[in-house]
């Protein structure tokens, strides 16, 4: 069986030799790869090494996991693998220090049923981009007639024994009892040895896992913790520690208040709830991004991850073990993005879509805390004879000159948007009266109406603004802007630039 198996997986890997790297293509009339990989009756995946993504799956895989091709390729190799990361990153060191080419893991099917599997993974080239070819044996049944055997070996110890106790009392009843005795003792002997050196043996391989999760942890780019959740206690490796620039011997000795006092204070609610949530059944693992402060009085991001790995007898847990990853520069990554989705790309200004948030916001906030606030639209004068006379490059310059003016006349708390084209919009955030929002809108008008230098060319433009108060003019962020607009046409159709 096992020799079936190898043959299977060398023909797969010569075919997918063939198929996704033509260069060593050989014959003209090698079957498509569609063709190969669908119908072959071998389980195979293909796996994105960097994510875990699963790119393709064959008929077969879709088969023996009870799940359609076109479910698997939208799924993470992690939800078919039981093995945690630590637990993989250990098998794999395990398969490197036994010299062979497969590993050992554990795969859930879709009626919840664990298979043990033998995976061989080669990485190829999939339409342009790295990837796994993991071939699959289900050797569930190899691992059950081991299991077999294992109880015949110890079924065939107590039939020796009884065998023994049986010669023993014949031959004391035909006066042998000093054959007996010495078959006994010879027998018990042999046991005795055999029982030592499967104890050695145990002992040996329980010091050769230690050491591998030793190296293994030593290796590892992330935090390791185990949490005693009924006492508090708690163990962190050093790399936890360097993350946030001590060394551990500065932070001991560790519990769980070590890990709660850096923890930051508007973070731990979202954790006691996700805890809960394992506490309580409601999902398996904990998972949550915190920020941690940092030695120098900075915050990092951590992803913390764990799970419960002993329960009381009374279902409550008992002990936690995880990870702590930093991932500050994915969060700082985050940010930009969303920055500048939320950023006017012209002028550098909030852009609609920011604005109308911070609208929303503003309202709710002014009616939880009895606030005011001012909303300012602006529409530029004479801005489309500019564009057409001068271009649209000067036309842009001229809107990125109108955006720095606007904010030179505001203050840092009130949020300037550009709503598109020359339409510009600003939320006066806190103000004592109308008074204040009529001083900034006139200081804008007396700025813009003087004229501007825009590559090399002087334009002359006007503004006109229209000004609406929460909660005096309206008390909805839509009707502040209705109210907005119809002052900024009236100041528009007559001699005042500014209207309320």
């Amino acid at each position: 069986m096992k020799l079936l198996r190898l043959l299977s997986y060398f023909t797969i890997k010569l075919w997918f030799a063939t198929a996704l790297f033509p260069a060593f293509a050989t014959a003209q009339t090698s079957l498509p790869y569609e063709q190969v990989f669908t119908n072959h009756s071998a389980i195979m995946l293909l796996i994105d090494p960097d994510s875990g993504s699963i790119l393709d799956a064959n008929q077969a895989a879709a088969d023996f996991y009870g799940i359609d091709r076109e479910k698997l390729r939208t799924m993470p190799i992690q939800d078919i693998n039981q093995f945690t990361p630590d637990q993989v990153k250990a098998e794999r060191q395990l398969a490197k220090q036994e010299n062979r080419n497969f590993f050992i893991f554990r795969h859930k099917l879709s009626d919840g049923s664990i298979r043990t599997v033998e995976v061989h993974s080669t990485p190829v080239d999939y339409n342009g981009r790295l990837a796994l070819l993991s071939i699959v044996h289900d050797i569930s049944e190899d691992r059950e007639r081991q299991e077999e055997l294992r109880h015949y070996r110890f079924r065939l110890e107590e039939l020796v024994d009884q065998k023994t106790a049986e010669l023993s009392a014949a031959y004391k009843a035909g006066n042998y009892w000093m054959l007996g005795l010495i078959g006994t003792l010879g027998a018990f002997l042999a046991l005795l040895s055999y029982l030592l050196l499967e104890r050695y043996l145990a002992h040996k391989r329980l010091l050769q896992a230690e050491q591998r999760q030793r190296e293994i942890l030593f290796g590892t780019n992330v935090g390791t913790w185990e949490w005693n959740v009924q006492t508090g206690e708690a163990v962190f490796n050093q790399k936890w520690a360097e993350m946030l620039g001590f060394s551990l011997g500065e932070l001991e000795p560790t519990s769980v208040e070590t890990w709660h006092d850096r923890a930051h204070p508007d973070d731990l609610k979202q954790s006691r709830e996700k805890l809960e949530e394992v506490f309580s059944g409601e999902t398996d693992h904990y998972d949550c991004e915190v920020r941690m402060r940092h030695k120098n009085g900075k915050w990092v991001w951590v992803l913390d991850r764990g799970r419960v790995v002993e329960w009381t007898k009374d279902g409550k847990p008992l002990r936690m073990s995880g990870t702590h990853s930093d991932i500050t520069r994915l969060k700082t990554s985050e940010e930009k993005v969303r920055q500048l989705a939320m950023t006017d790309y012209l002028t550098g200004l909030s852009n609609r879509a920011h604005f109308s948030q911070c609208l929303e916001q503003n309202v709710e906030i002014a009616r939880l805390e009895g606030r005011k606030f001012a909303l300012i639209v602006m529409d530029l004068d004479r801005f489309k004879p500019v564009n057409d006379s001068f271009g649209h490059p000067v036309g842009d310059d001229l809107l990125r000159v109108v955006a720095a003016t606007i904010r030179k006349c505001t203050r840092h708390d009130d949020i300037v948007s550009r709503l598109g084209g020359d339409e510009f919009a600003i939320i006066i955030t806190d103000y004592t009266d109308e008074k204040d929002a009529l001083v900034c809108a006139e200081r804008i008008s007396d700025e813009i109406s003087k004229p501007l230098e825009v590559m090399g060319n002087e334009v002359k433009i006007g503004v006109s603004i229209g000004i609406a108060c929460y909660p005096d003019d309206a008390d909805t962020a839509e009707a502040l802007i209705k109210n907005a607009d119809l002052a900024m046409y009236r100041a528009k159709k007559s001699s005042t630039k500014v209207a309320s």
